[in-house]
């Protein structure tokens, strides 16, 4: 490690987050406990809105978070004060709706104060959205709102090639029944980078911990990249340390193995 570690950053599902239990666990709720206590700033690098968090453990609604970045990486705030908000482009939008009404998906699309279905979804989708975060977005139809994130629920493969060039130069990612799509190619990485920025701390004084596909980048752009034991081959091979499954206390000892609490 060439530079003291400043500020560490966390996806929350699956990382931080145990959905076995609905909660965060002990190790980890100390971990950041004592993370907190030696001035070193704790961040969130979530794919879920603002609103999703909301829905959350008391622990977490309460911890005091230096910065949050949302959506993928479209929306890092501190405090209530938005750094940066990267919008997806309009067309994308009303193609992606378009697409979803033309094959029976259902889409889920987020901005800065809320989380919504355009239409009614198809049941299964909105139990697997249930069952995740606790909680299933109001209904309503896509007006033009400044749009942060998009799900897609899709069967993974099917309808590729349509996909592709609707999304021509988007980012996206499969997370297996549903693709997220973000503004141009942004990701985790680039909400923390403009919280950096703004902290004026470098990139390399930041370690992040993920799980899924969309923390490669994540894992990857820091100073210590930390995959979960139970994470996905992808992220593993990004990471510079695998820890152990969420589930044997793989936040507290990643960061004991690399002496920052």
């Amino acid at each position: 490690m060439n530079k003291e570690i400043k500020a560490v950053f966390f996806d929350v599902d699956a990382t931080m987050y145990y959905h076995d239990v609905h909660d965060i666990l002990p190790s980890t709720r100390s971990a950041l406990n004592t993370l907190n206590q030696r001035g070193i700033k704790v961040g969130v690098a979530t794919s879920r809105c603002r609103y999703e968090l909301k829905h959350t453990p008391s622990f977490f609604r309460n911890f005091p978070f230096a910065g949050i970045v949302s959506d993928g990486g479209a929306l890092a705030m501190e405090g209530n004060q938005v750094i940066s908000a990267q919008y997806v482009d309009q067309i994308i939008v009303e193609r992606l709706i378009a697409y979803a009404k033309k094959h029976h998906r259902t889409i889920r699309y987020s901005t800065i104060d809320g989380d919504y279905f355009h239409d009614e979804p198809i049941q299964k989708d909105k139990d697997i959205f249930f069952q995740l975060y606790l909680n299933t977005p109001i209904i309503k139809p896509y007006e033009n709102d400044d749009v942060l994130n998009i799900l897609l629920y899709t069967e993974k493969g099917q309808e590729t090639r349509e996909l592709d060039e609707i999304l021509n130069g988007i980012s996206w990612v499969h997370h297996g029944p549903v693709i997220e799509v973000n503004a141009g190619q942004i990701d985790k990485s680039d909400g923390i980078a403009a919280l950096a920025a703004h902290w004026q701390i470098d990139m390399d004084e930041i370690m992040c911990f993920g799980d899924g596909a969309n923390d490669v980048q994540l894992v990857k752009n820091c100073g210590i990249g930390v995959a979960m034991g139970n994470g996905c081959e992808e992220v593993k091979e990004a990471a510079d340390f695998v820890t152990h499954r969420i589930e044997n206390d793989g936040v507290e000892y990643a960061l004991k193995h690399f002496g920052i609490i």
